[in-house]
């Protein structure tokens, strides 16, 4: 959470905070790109620190926000329109979650309601917003919050702010870790890079820039640190640097790819895994890099530029690849609910519902059985998907195999946020001679 000591008086980071939800909400963009590109208006760090927290933690906090707003409210809050609807979340995180003081929280969030409407309706609709948020702030300590004791799934959903479909299939899985895991979803990963070249040169690099970077232990190439943009960082810019999570770059690693492999990389965009598993088959290997959508095959090559390894990437459908021939290593980085990424991308557990996950899985399926055909003898096949849920990680492995006997399974490994890396799934076959 940013400093809050002394908060902004101003409208501006709350505006721009509105404006980066606002196109989560309304478009369903991913506030890893909403954000940064409102917040880079802003005068000032603290400013862009303080808009940053707000517009994450609102998406974060969202149904625990609308819980405590809908005692307050005389109407259902599916009901409100959306922009007064999202000036209320933003306020009832500053009252319920923040040091900002009521009143400037509830004036600033007045403010915006007022902008947010036709001029006929201004007054209005800061009268509503200003008459719930004072309504939360006189009952907030009133909240009938559950019991952990008498209903450890309900206090949870509230507690750690993840819808009850997810905390009961984590509380299944986990039991008593399951907090651990929820909690830690919710605390943002800071820096993390992938080194192209010499990791200590790096770590160094970073340091002299006034970055407090170290060697990150999930991964050979993994350098992390507290914060820091890197779309500023000359080493990302230059190639020297890549943005990945260390459980990304621990699946490029369970490939088991070394020098001199063919690589099959499915599904490959935007290219973090096809660049790292470029650089673990030089000098003398190669890789075919296979994605469904133009742009996302466009930035596969962007990405391949920029860190100077020879890709050959191709449009098409990985359920059925458009290659020929039979691959040393194969990789299926599966389209899934992405609840891994929760860290980074707070929205994604609003987005995705339980009825997706059968839908989810057997399109992963067929991804596999496409792959298959295209594994050489001895070669590995892996499957992997940013996400935790039963149906899409444990349960594809265990339909493929059983399914395709000739193949063997060598590794299996669920990560999880409270381990230090995004909540991460993969699956290594090899295939029998």
């Amino acid at each position: 959470m940013a400093d809050l000591d002394a908060p902004p008086t101003g409208l501006a980071a709350r505006r721009a905070a509105l404006q980066a939800i606002a196109a989560v909400d309304e478009r369903d963009a991913y506030s890893t790109l909403a954000v940064p590109a409102v917040i880079d208006h802003l005068d000032g760090a603290r400013d862009r620190a303080f808009a940053s927290y707000l517009a994450y933690d609102t998406l974060r906090w969202q149904g625990t926000l609308d819980w405590a707003l809908q005692h307050v409210l005389d109407r259902d809050l599916g009901d409100v329109e959306p922009s007064l609807r999202r000036i209320l979340r933003l306020g009832a995180l500053q009252i319920l979650r923040s040091g900002v003081p009521t009143r400037a929280a509830v004036d600033t969030a007045v403010r915006l309601a007022r902008a947010a409407v036709p001029r006929r309706r201004a007054t209005a609709a800061g009268g509503f917003v200003n008459g719930v948020l004072r309504a939360l702030a006189r009952r907030r300590d009133e909240l009938p919050w559950p019991n952990p004791d008498e209903d450890a799934v309900g206090w949870l959903v509230l507690h750690t702010a993840h819808p009850r479909w997810i905390v009961e299939d984590l509380h299944r899985r986990l039991g008593a870790q399951a907090q651990a895991a929820l909690e830690a979803d919710n605390v943002p990963p800071g820096l993390t890079l992938r080194a192209t070249g010499d990791r200590d040169a790096l770590v160094d690099e970073l340091r002299d820039a006034g970055i407090d970077a170290v060697a990150d232990e999930h991964a050979p190439e993994a350098v992390r640190a507290p914060g820091g943009d890197p779309r500023r960082l000359a080493a990302v810019a230059d190639g020297r640097a890549v943005p990945q999570d260390a459980a990304s770059m621990r699946v490029a690693h369970a490939t088991g790819a070394v020098p001199g492999a063919r690589v099959l990389d499915l599904c490959a965009g935007p290219g973090g895994k096809a660049t790292h598993l470029a650089s673990l088959v030089a000098p003398g290997g190669s890789v075919i890099a296979v994605e469904l959508y133009p742009h996302r095959a466009a930035l596969i090559r962007e990405a391949a530029a920029r860190v100077g390894v020879d890709i050959d990437v191709r449009v098409g459908d990985a359920t059925d690849p458009p290659v020929d021939g039979e691959f040393d290593v194969v990789l299926v980085d599966a389209p899934c609910t992405g609840l891994g990424t929760g860290r980074r991308r707070p929205e994604v557990r609003w987005r995705r519902g339980p009825h997706e996950l059968r839908e989810l899985a057997d399109l992963q399926s067929r991804l596999l059985q496409g792959a298959a055909a295209h594994v050489a003898p001895a070669g590995s096949l892996t499957y992997a998907a940013c996400t935790w849920t039963v149906v899409e990680t444990e349960e594809v492995t265990a339909r493929f195999l059983a399914r395709h006997r000739s193949f063997e399974l060598v590794e299996q490994t669920q990560l999880w946020p409270h381990h230090g890396t995004d909540g991460m799934y993969h699956a290594t076959f090899v295939r029998r001679g």
